[in-house]
């Protein structure tokens, strides 16, 4: 088996800790995504596919920011640690997000040889508003979870990188789950 496929699997091994860690809400998530993410930035540079490498850095900055946040909330507990996104800050992400998105198209389009420039640079952002609400507790960050990983599912199995599609199916059915459950806790759900 060729080294980049063994190195992909152990990447795609500490996405699924992590996304399990996230839906239970362990402060330990954001070690193993910091590691993951470590991972996952040669992986998607090899496979031409800057945005997502970029996104993996991100990921690893959004890892200890993350465990800080976390930190100070004290001891887990389930009952505290999800709270609804508010309107301003929803519609702020939003903006900021699409600014962005457009932001890193114009680069990748204009300044690199990425293979789906349009569609990875969606993946990037898109995971870059689903983790900053992850941040903050709210519960609508799986919402933007299930859109991004069905939008990557389609962008890795173009590129070849069969493992990452396995991960990446796992982490829509994960989102989907992890969206019940958080929405059930903060008592969305009755």
């Amino acid at each position: 088996m060729d080294s980049g496929v063994i190195i992909e699997i152990i990447g795609a091994i500490a996405g699924l800790l992590y996304v399990y860690l996230e839906i239970v809400q362990k402060r330990s998530m954001w070690i193993v995504g910091g590691i993951s993410a470590l991972i996952y930035v040669t992986v998607f540079l090899d496979s031409g596919l800057y945005a997502a490498s970029i996104l993996q850095v991100c990921f690893l900055l959004m890892s200890i920011y993350g465990w800080i946040l976390w930190g100070k909330s004290g001891e887990e507990s389930d009952s505290e640690k999800v709270k609804r996104l508010g309107r301003k800050k929803m519609i702020f992400s939003i903006l900021a997000s699409t600014l962005l998105y457009v932001i890193v198209t114009f680069f990748l389009v204009n300044y690199s040889s990425d293979p789906m420039p349009y569609v990875d640079s969606l993946i990037a952002v898109l995971s870059l508003l689903a983790t900053y609400w992850v941040t903050g507790k709210h519960a609508e960050n799986w919402i933007v979870w299930i859109i991004n990983n069905a939008i990557a599912i389609y962008l890795y199995a173009s590129q070849g990188l069969y493992p990452t599609v396995l991960l990446y199916t796992a982490y829509l059915i994960a989102a989907l789950i992890g969206y019940r459950h958080w929405r059930k806790i903060a008592g969305y759900l009755h």
